[in-house]
C-alpha cells in the first residue's frame, strides 16, 4: 500500500498519554485493549488499511489487527512526544514558554501579524497550543544554536515503534525548530528515519509557515500531515490552505472535523479539502466503533 493514504486512523485515543483530550464519556473503555481493537477492526471493515500510533501499547494493537486480518495492514508510526530534540538538557516541549516567548517578543522570526495573533488571541484561546507566560525569558541566538537531536533518545523512540513502514517526522517540535531556523535537526530526523527503511513524513501544525520552510529546504520526506478543514487551521486557515496548495508533496489532512458542526457534515468538510485544498488523504480519529466504520468508509469514497 503506498502513500498517500485516503484514510488512516489516528491511535491517540488509545493511548495513555491522549486519551483524556477525546470522549470522556468512553475513556474507560479506552483502557480496555479489546474495546480499542474493536474499533480499530470497524475502521478495518470500512476500509481503512492505515494506522497510527504513538506508543508501544498502541502499536501492541495495531499488531493484534494485523494479525487477525487476511491482507497487510501499514503503520505510522508517529514518536513526535518527547522524542529527543533537546535544549539545556531538557526535552524542547519542556521549554514552550520560553520557545513561544522568543518568537513573539523578538523581531524576525515570525511575521509580525502572526506574533500579534498569538501573543492577543491564541495564547489565552487556544492556550493548550499557544499559551506561554508573557514573563518567560526569549531564548538567546546562543541558546537557538545550542538545540540539538539526542540522537539515542530519538532512535530508541523509533525503535519502541518499528512496527511502522512510514515515520511521522518533527509535529510541534518541527514547528517551533523551523520557527526558530534550526530546520537542519529535521533533516537530520530524515536521514534517520531513511536510513532505518522507513518513509519519512513531515507531521506539523503550523502550517502557513512550516510547509513552505520545508519545500524551501528540499525536505527529504514523501508527505506532509498538517492540521486543516473547511472553517478552521492555524495560523488562520486562508494562509494555511495556501501554502498546502502550493506544497511539493503530498499532504494528509489532521483535525479535519474538529469544529463542531463539521462532524454533522463530514463528507461535504472532506470534498472540501479534496476539492479547494488538494488535500490526499485524511488521519481521524474516534472513540467508537460505527464512527470508525462510516468515517473509513466515506474517506475512501471521497478520495
Amino acid at each position: 500500500m503506498g502513500y498517500p493514504a485516503s484514510a488512516i486512523l489516528g491511535g491517540d485515543a488509545f493511548s495513555d498519554v491522549f486519551r483524556a483530550l477525546y470522549d470522556l464519556r468512553c475513556y474507560w473503555n479506552l483502557t480496555d485493549p479489546d474495546y480499542c481493537v474493536s474499533v480499530m477492526k470497524a475502521a478495518y471493515d470500512g476500509g481503512c488499511r492505515a494506522f497510527d500510533f504513538s506508543f508501544p501499547a498502541v502499536q501492541n494493537l495495531f499488531q493484534r489487527l494485523q494479525d487477525s486480518v487476511g491482507e497487510p495492514i501499514v503503520g505510522y508510526a508517529n514518536p513526535t512526544y518527547l522524542q529527543g530534540t533537546m535544549l539545556n538538557g531538557k526535552h524542547l516541549q519542556y521549554c514552550r514558554n520560553r520557545i513561544i516567548s522568543t518568537y513573539v517578543q523578538r523581531e524576525g522570526f515570525m511575521p509580525d501579524s502572526i506574533r500579534k495573533k498569538v501573543r492577543d488571541d491564541l495564547r489565552t484561546n487556544t492556550c493548550m497550543v499557544f499559551g506561554f507566560d508573557p514573563e518567560a525569558e526569549p531564548l538567546s541566538d546562543v541558546e537557538i544554536a545550542s538545540i540539538y537531536l539526542d540522537e539515542d533518545v530519538y532512535q530508541k523512540r523509533l525503535d519502541d515503534i518499528g512496527a511502522g513502514k512510514y515515520v511521522l517526522i518533527g509535529g510541534t517540535d518541527a514547528d517551533w525548530l523551523y520557527t526558530l531556523g534550526r530546520g537542519d535537526i529535521i533533516v537530520r530526523m530524515t536521514q534517520i528515519v531513511r536510513r532505518r527503511g522507513q518513509i519519512p513524513l513531515l507531521l506539523c501544525h503550523y502550517a502557513s509557515t512550516v510547509i513552505p520552510a520545508a519545500d524551501e529546504q528540499g525536505l527529504d520526506v514523501d508527505g506532509y500531515f498538517a492540521p486543516i478543514n473547511k472553517s478552521w487551521a492555524w495560523f488562520d486557515q486562508e494562509s494555511a490552505k495556501k501554502a498546502i496548495l502550493k506544497a511539493n508533496k503530498p499532504v494528509t489532512a489532521f483535525m479535519a472535523f474538529a469544529c463542531g458542526s463539521l462532524t454533522k457534515s463530514m463528507r461535504e468538510s472532506a470534498e472540501y479539502l479534496r476539492d479547494e485544498a488538494n488535500v490526499k488523504g485524511i488521519l481521524y480519529g474516534t472513540t467508537k466503533a460505527a464512527n470508525a466504520r462510516s468515517t473509513a468508509m466515506m474517506l475512501n469514497e471521497v478520495f
